[in-house]
């Protein structure tokens, strides 16, 4: 009890803090490596709903929707890859954006496209946001990676990534798409 408790649950703090840092770093090691494509098209759509599954069993299945092309969402993306860069976007829009809202994760034939509500991020910030420890002006933990890993994972792809304030269809929040031209 008293400060020995506090500074345990300090010093926990900041390992889980290290921990999360560490898999960034480690997963942008991965996606700088190149090792992103491989040889054989697959279908995206269950790598994504394995990772949405995820997000739901840790408490966020209120706020998330799913939507999935009803044929196969071909692409010569790494399952690992694909599924590390839809993990930062979406564990990036649940951080980040309104807490209360929905963040709409959406795979088209072109690419995947994640969007929440929330404040509309300045042109000048936006730009800046996919890079390496850049963070937008929030309260939500994080290291400022999760974006530079998708946008590395995206280009190592052959693809991209768009960050756009306000989302599509919204007058406020923030959408980040990924297109793939390996989609078929």
């Amino acid at each position: 009890p008293g400060p020995t408790k506090d500074r345990a649950y300090r010093v926990e703090a900041e390992l889980h803090r290290l921990t999360r840092l560490s898999e960034k770093l480690m997963q942008l090691a991965k996606a700088e490596g190149g090792a992103v494509l491989q040889e054989t098209a697959q279908d995206l759509r269950p790598i994504l709903n394995a990772v949405v599954d995820e997000f739901a069993r840790h408490g966020h299945a209120a706020r998330l929707q799913l939507a999935l092309p009803k044929t196969p969402a071909l692409s010569q993306m790494d399952p690992d890859a694909f599924g590390i860069l839809a993990r930062n976007l979406i564990e990036n829009a649940l951080r980040h954006g309104d807490p209360g809202g929905t963040v709409f994760v959406e795979l088209q034939a072109d690419g995947l496209a994640v969007r929440n509500g929330g404040k509309i991020i300045p042109a000048d910030r936006l730009a800046a946001l996919s890079g390496r420890f850049i963070r937008g002006e929030t309260k939500g933990e994080g290291s400022g990676l999760g974006l530079a890993v998708s946008k590395t994972i995206a280009e190592a792809a052959g693809g991209g990534l768009v960050l756009s304030s306000p989302a599509t269809g919204q007058t406020d929040g923030f959408e980040a798409r990924v297109t793939f031209p390996a989609m078929g």
